[in-house]
């Protein structure tokens, strides 16, 4: 769906999308371990699982059995560093250009993943 999406010319690629998976309960219990990460692991700027009987109109079957896609152009500010498309771009007073992750990774301690 993200390749549609771009060749429509909704999105640029895929960090500049937003992705809801809504899967059937065994696939919705092994997603959700990935929780945060499953962004990365995807490519996009956010993703989220939901249960199957939540799945939306334009959400679209996907090659794995009860599993549905729905991908939409994120309407986030993007990072400078990263550009991950985040909510939090513009808030932070350490610097306003760049999300949570990329302020943690060059001022904190870094961040910490457990998979991707």
């Amino acid at each position: 769906q993200l390749e549609l999406l771009r060749k429509e010319g909704t999105i640029k690629g895929s960090l500049t999308a937003e992705v809801t998976l809504f899967a059937e309960d065994n696939l919705l219990a092994k997603l959700n371990l990935l929780a945060d990460e499953l962004r990365f692991v995807l490519i996009t700027s956010y993703a989220k699982v939901l249960p199957l009987k939540e799945k939306t109109n334009d959400a679209i079957q996907s090659e794995i059995e009860g599993l549905h896609i729905q991908a939409t152009a994120s309407d986030k500010t993007k990072c400078s560093r990263c550009w991950h498309h985040r909510e939090e771009v513009g808030t932070n007073s350490e610097d306003e250009e760049l999300c949570n992750r990329c302020v943690e990774n060059i001022h904190g301690d870094g961040e910490k993943r457990n998979f991707a």
